[in-house]
């Protein structure tokens, strides 16, 4: 215990606690509870190699609510930034999709870029580090390979020079050429302190213009936006562009999938699968250069025949599983990622993390036995169909919120709390389920 008190900081410690109990997956110190999925995480980190090498990656991690998907996807979202990775992620919501008529896809890049982020500021907002910290590379390539002087107007030479040549590199793709324009821009007002001129930059790279005749009355003179139509467009030339500085490449993490599900219009909902059928295509193809998908979805939101993904002919022949795919066998190299509910062994040495976690931080000797936490489990499997559908959410939540009630109220038994959680669940079965009362089969007063 006293080994996780030196290791976890007790902040993010706190979080962790907080964010689990509330069933909500944390954005910080995720390692410290990961218990199980090593087959996943390992077929997701070897996407992360395969960017690294300048392929694409495409994956939907799939699971019922409550399975994992979410700190998964953190989990993954952690280690790329400690490979050196730049990520981005976003919930899908009603106003953020891939497409529609209101902005709905611009939304959604927007709230990429704002969290955008590197190992040095993981939390996001990181585009400004980003930019400064290739700038000041650059200065220190100039004077350490090139041996001019700080103050020399060599050196602001040398840099302009390198800014310009990379920019050139990214005038190839689509939008390429506004694009290196804007970098350009920024560089320059970074050098002679112009803040204004780096605010219109630094909005443009957002998305923030909203028509092109803002665009052309700021300081940049530019005459194209970012906009609902070409935001997938600038997401590939940050991709080769984060590379070209010196980035493994880029991850972007998307959950919430399913609320493309939700959509009511059909034709919308297939504006959107399109869009996801072009990022597909793109990155298997390798037209997307160290550029990587990573999306949390409900095997509703895949398998519906009349409004998933598989309605939609195109992307249904390119994830449904091959005609030896069926059984037991996990296929850990398809586009799709099932999550299987974890084993009881590894759910029992999850409450046991969580107890050793929860008593380092409120600073108390661990009041509950192994027996104990096996009571636990037992009465949370023995509710009818939790062999198979109970989740590491409810088990968590639950877990935690007896370990609160212990701590809370020292007097309090362990075998009083379970008890009384017992009869509730059971009192609750019955009343959601009428038809199941005894009385019902009561033939005592049959007459014939």
């Amino acid at each position: 215990m006293s080994e996780i008190k030196m290791k976890i900081p007790k902040r993010i410690l706190g979080t962790l606690l907080n964010s689990a109990g509330s069933g909500v997956v944390p954005r910080q110190g995720l390692e410290y509870i990961a218990i199980g999925r090593e087959k996943e995480i390992l077929a997701l980190t070897r996407d992360l190699e395969n960017l690294e090498l300048g392929m694409g990656a495409f994956r939907f991690i799939v699971g019922k609510y409550g399975s994992g998907k979410s700190f998964l996807i953190g989990l993954i979202r952690a280690n790329a930034l400690e490979r050196g990775f730049i990520t981005a992620d976003s919930d899908l919501s009603p106003e953020r999709r891939f497409h529609g008529t209101a902005g709905q896809g611009l939304a959604t890049y927007r709230e990429l870029i704002r969290n955008l982020a590197c190992k040095a500021m993981p939390d996001g907002n990181a585009l400004p580090l980003i930019l400064g910290n290739w700038f000041s590379s650059l200065q220190t390539d100039g004077l350490t390979r090139e041996g001019l002087s700080p103050d020399s107007e060599e050196l602001n030479l040398y840099v302009q020079k390198e800014v310009f040549r990379t920019c050139r590199e990214l005038q190839g793709g689509v939008g390429g050429f506004d694009f290196a324009k804007v970098l350009n821009a920024y560089y320059v007002a970074h050098k002679e302190g112009n803040d204004a001129l780096a605010e219109d930059a630094m909005r443009w790279l957002r998305g923030e213009f909203t028509g092109k005749i803002q665009a052309r009355a700021s300081l940049l003179r530019i005459n194209s936006i970012i906009d609902d139509h070409n935001w997938y467009d600038y997401l590939k030339l940050f991709s080769l562009f984060f590379r070209k500085i010196g980035y493994k490449g880029f991850a972007v993490f998307l959950d919430e999938c399913v609320n493309l599900y939700k959509i009511p219009n059909r034709v919308s909902r297939e504006n959107n699968y399109e869009k996801i059928l072009s990022m597909f295509n793109d990155t298997m193809q390798g037209k997307a250069e160290g550029l990587g998908f990573f999306l949390g979805a409900t095997p509703q939101l895949i398998e519906d025949p009349r409004r998933g993904l598989f309605s939609y002919e195109a992307l249904k022949s390119r994830l449904i599983p091959g005609r030896f795919g069926s059984g037991t066998a996990q296929n850990l190299l398809s586009p799709l990622v099932y999550l299987k509910r974890l084993s009881d062994n590894e759910i029992f040495a999850l409450c046991r993390r969580l107890l050793l976690l929860h008593s380092s931080y409120y600073n108390y000797a661990p009041r509950m036995t192994d027996e104990q936490i096996l009571a636990f489990l037992t009465v949370s499997l023995q509710r009818m169909g939790a062999d198979e559908l109970i989740t590491p959410r409810e088990v968590t939540r639950d877990f935690l919120n007896i370990l609160d009630l212990m701590y809370s109220d020292p007097k309090a038994d362990f075998d009083t709390l379970l008890g009384k959680t017992e009869k509730k669940e059971a009192k609750e079965e019955k009343e959601e389920d009428p038809d199941s009362d005894d009385d019902f089969f009561d033939l005592s007063e049959f007459k014939l």
